[in-house]
């Protein structure tokens, strides 16, 4: 059985919507972060200290994202894992896209916040530049999803990184009025609105 471990208020929430939505068995362990994730037992199975961690049948693979393109392409169905190298090459972009534009400019401007130690301009600066990824994300959507008409992993990938829940429970994307952004609102929206999204949700709260 498949085996993934982290809680659902951290970036394990990613791979447990993505076990949602394909609908297989598996076992979750909720590791919690800074305290259980450096224990003796887990640095075995991950030893960076992180989560979430996926084991599956004595295969062991970290980073929320990786896990979940693996997970697309070892057991989900088309559309959610789309067929063809130029798709799955839109997916990588889009995954990778998130990991480098988006969520290290959510977690700054979130730590700035909350610490009050970058000072009011940095944060501002912050804010800009993940304006500007998300005006690249408003003119890429149209009314659809990152590859068309379906929802893919891609759109799992990005959507979770931009909803991620904290520990606090607020969104990353919290401080963006996406007002200016009317696709991604409503992009963003479709994608969390899914049931299996919402199935991991009451898991965090």
């Amino acid at each position: 059985m498949l085996k993934l471990y982290g809680q659902a208020r951290s970036r394990a929430s990613r791979s447990l919507w993505m076990l949602e939505e394909i609908g297989l068995a598996y076992e979750h362990v909720p590791i919690r972060p800074y305290t259980e994730s450096r224990s003796a037992e887990y640095l075995r199975i991950n030893p960076n200290g992180h989560i979430p961690s996926l084991e599956d049948d004595g295969f062991v693979l970290w980073e929320s994202l990786a896990i979940n393109m693996y997970l697309a392409e070892s057991y989900a169905r088309s559309p959610l894992w789309p067929t063809g190298a130029k798709h799955h090459a839109r997916v990588y972009q889009w995954s990778l896209w998130s990991a480098n534009e988006i969520e290290p400019r959510i977690v700054r401007i979130a730590k700035g916040l909350h610490e009050k130690s970058s000072g009011p301009a940095a944060v501002a600066a912050e804010l800009e530049q993940l304006s500007s990824a998300l005006r690249i994300l408003e003119n890429s959507l149209n009314d659809r999803y990152l590859l068309g008409d379906d929802f893919t992993v891609a759109d799992l990938n990005l959507a979770s990184t931009l909803r991620e829940p904290g520990e606090d429970g607020v969104s990353g994307i919290a401080p963006i009025d996406l007002a200016s952004f009317p696709n991604v609102g409503r992009w963003l929206d479709r994608c969390s609105a899914r049931p299996a999204n919402r199935r991991v949700a009451s898991m965090a709260d």
